[in-house]
């Protein structure tokens, strides 16, 4: 018997901020998969809620730039590559930007 494959995929995540305790309201951050090379199948996008938490529920497989960006955060990439049926989770820290030289 051979197992069937749906080609569904799901990408869970959170996101800390540097500087700013678990217990407290989190920023929102906007979290963006865009298929790699741009352009080669559907590009997703959402925000982290009060939490922190991101989801991404009914992806496509294959090679991705994960993007997650926030007001007064550094922004953060990775590439990721996501296999057919897979259900993963995603955590990372956004470091707080450099403050402004006058």
């Amino acid at each position: 018997a051979s197992l069937a494959q749906s080609g569904a995929a799901s990408l869970h995540g959170w996101v800390a901020f540097e500087n700013v305790a678990y217990v407290d309201k989190q920023p929102r951050a906007k979290v963006e998969l865009q298929h790699d090379p741009p352009g080669s199948g559907p590009a997703y996008s959402t925000e982290t809620d009060e939490h922190g938490f991101f989801e991404f529920p009914h992806t496509s497989l294959g090679r991705f730039k994960l993007e997650i960006t926030a007001k007064g955060f550094q922004p953060y990439s990775a590439d990721l590559y996501i296999p057919s049926d897979f259900a993963g989770n995603w955590a990372m820290q956004l470091k707080a930007e450099a403050p402004k030289r006058p």
